[in-house]
């Protein structure tokens, strides 16, 4: 129960996990509506304030953007209910998220291949020689790499 006065910021804060200062942006956003203020100006939330932060909360715990979580709440246009529109969303991002995954999996293993390839370096190649990591052929044995000291600039 809030009483006739309902929630202020921080007391709706605390409630909820989360701090004044996120809510006030949120209301800044249009994710909140305007609250309501009491006779010193202080904002205060019925219950009707509270359920909805408490959504915007979730969403935003779900990993959606503030753009996302603005789109899903616009009146609904779609006829489609609020279920069924975070549905087609959450759809869309586990999409997004497979491919990203896949995409790292395979930076992983190219830097796995990478990897043992720099520590099967045969014994007797240069220290810097890393060509292995690079899955290049090795031209340093016939080259060698200049050591840092041994360079010599022409002097003018």
């Amino acid at each position: 129960m809030l009483g006739n006065k309902g929630l202020r910021i921080g007391q709706l804060a605390v409630r909820l996990g989360t701090t004044a200062k996120t809510l006030r942006f949120y209301e800044k956003v249009g994710l909140l509506g305007p609250a309501e203020r009491g006779p010193s100006g202080y904002r205060r939330y019925s219950e009707g304030a509270v359920g909805r932060a408490r959504l915007v909360l979730g969403l935003r715990r779900l990993g959606l953007s503030i753009k996302e979580a603005q789109g899903l709440l616009q009146k609904n246009r779609d006829r489609l209910t609020l279920r069924q529109r975070l549905l087609a969303l959450m759809h869309e991002k586990l999409r997004e998220t497979e491919l990203e995954l896949s995409v790292l999996q395979g930076r992983h293993e190219d830097l796995a291949i990478r990897h043992e390839a720099l520590l099967s370096v045969p014994r007797g190649r240069p220290g810097d020689c890393i060509c292995d990591a690079l899955l290049a052929s090795c031209s340093c044995q016939s080259a060698p790499l200049p050591e840092p000291e041994t360079l010599t600039l022409p002097l003018e």
